[in-house]
Formats: C-alpha cells, structure tokens, sequence
C-alpha cells in the first residue's frame, strides 16, 4: 500500500463506518463489565454473610462463665 493514496471523499464512508462499530461495541464492552462488577458486589457480599454466620455472634459481656458452673452430680438426676 506504499504510495497508494485514496480521496477523502472516498475514505470518509468508511472510517465513520468503523469508529461507529467500534463505539457500538466499547459500549456493549463496557454495559458487561458494568455486569460483572456488580454480580462481583453481590459474590462478596454473600460471601462475607456467609463468613460472619459460620464464625457466629461473639458472646455477650457479662455472659455466664460455664466453667465456674458447679459440676454435674448423678445423684441430683432422680
């Protein structure tokens, strides 16, 4: 193509051809990623629900200290 020249007139159609499909396809590029970084939001929220319900809640000041309850006795069952 070394020395090939074309008019403006003739490359214009063209060129507008292309950058409109290369805008039409940045925007469905970017409504995907727009996609996945809210079902990636959505992942990590779950995740961290899940985390803190298999850790459970940390007792509650004050709570009975089970270790200084008095021992069971088998006499006291009948």
């Amino acid at each position: 193509m070394a020395g090939q020249q074309i008019s403006v007139e003739t490359a214009f159609p063209i060129y507008r051809q292309r950058c409109t499909e290369l805008f039409d396809e940045n925007l469905l590029l970017r409504a995907q990623v727009a996609g996945l970084e809210r079902r990636v939001s959505e992942l990590e929220q779950q995740a961290s629900a899940q985390e803190a319900a298999a850790v459970g809640p940390e007792p509650a000041f004050g709570a009975p200290d089970l270790a200084a309850q008095p021992p069971f006795l088998e006499d006291e069952q009948a």
